[in-house]
């Protein structure tokens, strides 16, 4: 949400500052502003010249009535505005208690009325466009964006922020809605083959209280079989950073196949990876989590918590649920031409194939990096 922070500087307090003081309290209010920036929290503002220098327009007997001076005689002068990103009121005021303008005077904080303003924007989008709209512009071609003034894009630009934020903040909670979920109780004692032998389900946490599983399909029903896993599950393996960032937050990451351990350990040198990865061969492990059926092998993601030795699944996804680990994915989307499959609603003229039928091994691209013109 956003919200428009009024600050206020009490005219008794503004007329004992000293310059340097009053220096310092400008630097410390543009450290703690920069601060709000890295968080992605501050929008923009406005400082204002003294109350002394404002003139106020009402209308008097009909017509319009200027006077030298604010519209109200106060003990506080509205010294600037700050606008502010925040998830609520509670959170707009909680960033706002540790600013250090506050020592000067109040900050009153108002939601911005967002529905007004995103009609606000889009006639000033609308008022940019015509007014570009006498220049020159190239045609706009098959097969790449318009091109547009730096002024137009910028304000379209800004516009499609907002309708990233409002999905960011829709993910938040849906991660808010995921940790509320419940989790059931793993009955079944399962083992693993693993570089040490045979290894119990409790020890693929290492000692943390929580666990990642990726269902990675390495099977005789796979492609790539017997020499290699799953193309898909491949990219996802190489998209996963290095593990201290999540193992540092108490979870720990294990990759689990039904292939032979040995298949699975010569894949996983071919590939470079480091991960820890079991064979699940010759338990039901696979079938009790629904990634091995009569249809086939599947993938997905399973989360576990363990409290002593009891352990716990509490989420599982598959399919396109797992997108959020892939990068690429990620980068491509970002991209003028997205991920160039069919599926994908893109301008005329884009390029496009069939999904799947691009994606390889790492070590398997041709000539990776070579652009095609």
């Amino acid at each position: 949400m956003k919200f428009i922070c009024l600050g206020f500087i009490a005219k008794s307090t503004q007329q004992s500052l000293s310059e340097e003081a009053g220096q310092q309290m400008m630097e410390e209010c543009f450290a703690y502003d920069d601060e709000l920036r890295r968080g992605g929290h501050l929008l923009g503002g406005e400082a204002l010249q003294s109350a002394t220098n404002a003139v106020t327009l009402r209308i008097k007997n009909g017509s319009v009535d200027v006077t030298e001076g604010p519209y109200t005689e106060a003990k506080e002068m509205l010294g600037g505005i700050l606008r502010l990103e925040a998830r609520d009121l509670k959170h707009a005021i909680a960033l706002m208690s540790n600013h250090p303008g506050v020592k000067l005077g109040p900050f009153e904080i108002r939601p911005a009325d967002e529905q007004v303003n995103e009609t606000f924007a889009a006639r000033e989008l609308r008022f940019a466009e015509e007014s570009e709209a006498g220049r020159r512009m190239e045609t706009p071609t098959e097969g790449r964006p318009r091109i547009v003034s730096r002024r137009q894009w910028q304000h379209t630009l800004d516009s499609f922020h907002e309708k990233e934020k409002k999905a960011t903040r829709e993910r938040d909670a849906l991660a808010a809605e995921r940790r509320r979920l419940p989790m059931v109780r793993i009955e079944t004692d399962y083992a693993f083959d693993g570089p040490s032998g045979r290894v119990p389900f409790v020890d693929l946490f290492e000692g943390r209280r929580q666990l990642a599983v990726y269902h990675f399909m390495f099977a005789e029903s796979v492609g790539g079989w017997p020499d290699a896993g799953c193309p898909g599950c491949s990219c996802l393996v190489d998209n996963i950073g290095h593990p201290a960032h999540f193992q540092t937050r108490d979870l720990s990451l294990a990759l689990v196949s039904r292939g032979p351990l040995k298949n699975l350990e010569a894949y996983k040198q071919r590939m470079g990876w480091t991960l820890p990865w079991y064979s699940s061969a010759g338990t039901t492990f696979n079938e009790d989590f629904g990634v091995t059926t009569p249809a086939g092998e599947t993938h997905g993601l399973s989360m576990f918590l363990r409290d002593g030795d009891h352990i716990y699944q509490t989420y599982f996804t598959g399919r396109r649920g797992v997108e959020v680990l892939l990068s690429n994915f990620t980068l491509l989307d970002m991209s003028p031409f997205g991920r160039q499959e069919n599926w994908e609603e893109s301008p005329p003229g884009w390029p496009q194939t069939e999904p799947y039928v691009w994606w390889r091994r790492h070590d398997e691209y041709d000539q990776p990096g070579v652009v095609q013109r």
